[in-house]
């Protein structure tokens, strides 16, 4: 895809801004696009849950009475504070990568 046409081949138009900043639109766009992706999850979870539950495989209601065992419940919780040390970590500001070190620009400083 190029950044030319969109990926239907139709001519891109002006970005739509609703904020004086356009990175607010765009990460209301992205909100936005990861809360409809958490809903098709949601829904098809639902759906399995549901096969689940017809087929026999599962008795209804079990998954909301399920408890993980200790080793089962460590391992959750390691997830879960790596997920959001990560997704907090994005809200500090800083630098991601790493950069060139000093002597590779130094190399193409062409002053």
């Amino acid at each position: 895809m190029s950044l030319a046409s969109h990926p239907t081949g139709a001519p891109l138009k002006p970005e739509q801004t609703f904020f004086a900043d356009s990175a607010i639109d765009r990460l209301l766009a992205m909100v936005m696009t990861l809360a409809a992706e958490l809903h098709v999850t949601r829904d098809r979870l639902r759906s399995l849950e549901a096969t689940l539950e017809k087929a026999g495989t599962i008795a209804p209601g079990s998954l909301d009475s399920y408890r993980p065992d200790a080793a089962e419940a460590a391992s959750l919780k390691a997830d879960r504070e790596a997920f959001v040390a990560e997704l907090m970590r994005q809200t500090l500001g800083m630098e991601v990568s790493l950069g060139a070190t000093d002597d590779v620009v130094e190399r193409f400083d062409r002053r």
